[in-house]
């Protein structure tokens, strides 16, 4: 007798209760149970009865083995469970989910089940029948890979190209493919990203990737890697010899590169050249078809490229005239060329400097600004590249334009010696004057600008009242080599002035150098207003004898007064000369080929009107003694002075 066809989706249980419901005289369910499952489970009791007989000693289902054991998460695995007593099956279950479209072999020892759809991981799988559930183990489900990115999207035809893939379901991946050529080598770094190497194949090729696990792969629906030709197989054209024809064309013109061995092809401005030769790997030699006036344009190409070079249709340039034809020396006056054959112009100068600027408007017309030059006649050329036109019968005249004077910046600028620099940021400075309390000076216009206003630079407050002080020396050439290298007005006074005595002055400190030891230099101190009558110049350091000091104390720091002769007042009191010896009179230093000088006028007590006792300095025996020679003498001039008259 065949057997029975199974009874799907029908709730069973375990040959102990349908055993124990007839026997014990009780409801063969709980209350407890619903309708439906009241009506399920006396449909399996039957069913055993049926099946079992009486006696209800049937043995119960088993699974023995099934394959595969995994599958894709998207489900219709077909997996095939054999065992025993199996025939009644009535649902498979992965996870608690049945599954559909079971098969249930006639012998009841093999079912076959479509795996539904689960996410991944490992899941318990049981057959139900009406003899019982058969645990069957697990079942481990995987997802199907999936690339979401790669890059780069292209690489070379020779291979080695790295492509980072990234998706997901990578782990235990055996196969990545870039069309129908396997990856070099790959390398699973995670379930969601890949390394892989990319095979050689034909430059313009794209593939698609395709990835494959043990149980599954998926090609990329969208993502694709495109084969190029690498640089260094790429055709190139470095120069063209001419790089321009006339209209007939027919000159032979060299062409000069790399990688034109495999050349196919040349076109001048995009007609086939009437012939070529491919001279070696970096030359080809063509002849240009003829083609229109401004036609331009030269390529080259082989099975790996096409590489363009620089050619033009022009003819010879010419130039028939220029206008204007003066301009300034400064540069940047319009000026349009006219003449043939201008088209290919590279460049254009005048007296051999570049132009500023220049627009090659047609073949006919340039426009172009004129770049600084010094003054005078100047050729105008261009050179092309049909060849080289010079302006005949008439040059460029660059003119100085007129420039008014202009202060620098020294105006302004206290200064205590007369500024040498900044004088004039514009025209040529006249000589500097020491007016009262100012530097004054003028910068004169050029090329009929106007001159300056007058520029000045105020000498430094020296004093109360708003006095000022400068000061001027030689030129070193004429003062034994003396130069200045400081000088300074100090505020404060080096010692007390002697009793009595009363100066409007800061102090002068200044620092002579260059000269020889011994020597003597010499300047002018200047002042905004004169200098009182009777006021002498006041120094301050060592001394000789006699001025103001005696022995020992001239070796000391004291206050004395410069003779007449080494500190000369101007008649009208606004400057005094003063002339000091380095080691000797008027050097407040020992230092050899080094003179210091602090000093100012001062006036006296008693002096020009000063109350108070008049301090003199001492007379040493020797200033005595020539006093006292000299007065006999005055006294007879007075007298025979007077007789005269």
């Amino acid at each position: 007798m065949p057997p029975k066809q199974p009874v799907k989706n029908v709730e069973t249980h375990s040959q102990a209760e349908v055993m124990a419901a007839p026997s014990m005289g009780h409801r063969l369910f709980p209350l407890a149970h619903s309708p439906m499952q009241f009506i399920r489970k006396l449909a399996a009791a039957v069913l055993a009865t049926v099946l079992c007989g009486p006696q209800l000693a049937c043995a119960q289902p088993t699974v023995t083995s099934f394959a595969p054991t995994e599958g894709l998460t998207m489900g219709w695995t077909q997996v095939v469970f054999t065992g025993t007593n199996l025939g009644s099956t009535s649902a498979v279950r992965f996870d608690g989910v049945d599954a559909t479209n079971l098969i249930v072999d006639g012998s009841g020892t093999r079912v076959t089940a479509p795996t539904p759809a689960h996410a991944r991981g490992t899941v318990a799988v049981e057959l139900i029948t009406a003899l019982g559930t058969a645990a069957a183990g697990s079942y481990t489900y995987v997802p199907q890979p999936n690339i979401t990115n790669l890059g780069p999207g292209e690489g070379s035809m020779l291979g080695g190209t790295e492509v980072t893939i990234t998706g997901s379901g990578f782990t235990g991946a055996t196969t990545v493919l870039f069309g129908s050529k396997p990856a070099t080598r790959f390398t699973v770094d995670s379930d969601t990203q890949i390394i892989a190497v990319a095979p050689p194949q034909s430059a313009g090729l794209t593939v698609m990737f395709e990835i494959s696990t043990p149980i599954a792969h998926m090609p990329h629906p969208m993502g694709y890697f495109t084969y190029t030709v690498p640089p260094e197989l790429r055709p190139t054209v470095t120069s063209v010899a001419p790089r321009w024809n006339p209209p007939a064309g027919g000159v032979p013109v060299v062409l000069t590169g790399t990688n034109l061995t495999g050349t196919t092809a040349v076109r001048f401005a995009g007609q086939s050249a009437l012939s070529f030769t491919v001279d070696s790997a970096t030359q080809v030699t063509a002849i240009p078809p003829p083609a229109p006036l401004q036609s331009a344009g030269v390529e080259v190409t082989t099975g790996l490229g096409t590489a363009q070079g620089f050619f033009l249709y022009a003819s010879a340039p010419a130039l028939a005239s220029a206008s204007p034809t003066t301009g300034p020396t400064t540069g940047g006056t319009p000026v349009t060329l006219r003449g043939s054959g201008l088209l290919s112009t590279t460049r254009v100068s005048f007296g051999g400097v570049a132009a500023s600027s220049f627009n090659v408007v047609d073949d006919t017309r340039i426009d172009v600004l004129t770049p600084s030059h010094a003054a005078g006649n100047a050729t105008v050329q261009v050179v092309a590249e049909s060849g080289t036109a010079v302006l005949s019968g008439a040059v460029f005249a660059f003119v100085s334009p007129p420039a008014d004077g202009a202060c620098g910046a020294a105006d302004g600028q206290e200064r205590i010696t007369p500024p040498t620099a900044g004088l004039c940021s514009a025209g040529a400075a006249g000589s500097v004057a020491a007016a009262s309390g100012a530097f004054a000076w003028t910068c004169a216009g050029q090329n009929g600008g106007a001159d300056s206003r007058q520029c000045s630079a105020p000498w430094p407050l020296s004093g109360v009242g708003g006095l000022r002080t400068s000061l001027a020396l030689p030129d070193p050439a004429t003062n034994q080599g003396w130069g200045l290298d400081t000088a300074v007005l100090d505020a404060a006074l080096p010692a007390p002035l002697p009793g009595g005595a009363s100066t409007q002055h800061r102090a002068l400190r200044l620092v002579l150098s260059g000269g020889s030891a011994g020597s003597s230099a010499q300047f002018t101190v200047h002042y905004s207003e004169p200098v009182p009558a009777g006021a002498v110049y006041l120094k301050y350091g060592p001394s000789p004898q006699g001025l103001n000091c005696n022995g020992a104390a001239c070796a000391q720091p004291h206050w004395y007064a410069l003779p007449g002769s080494t500190a000369v007042f101007a008649p009208d009191r606004r400057s005094v000369t003063l002339t000091l010896t380095d080691g000797g009179l008027g050097d407040s230093d020992a230092v050899p080929g080094h003179i210091t000088d602090p000093g100012l006028p001062v006036l006296l007590a008693g002096a020009g009107g000063g109350t108070g006792p008049v301090s003199v300095p001492a007379l040493g025996p020797w200033a005595l003694t020539v006093l006292t020679l000299a007065l006999p003498l005055w006294v007879g001039l007075g007298r025979k002075t007077n007789q005269k008259r």
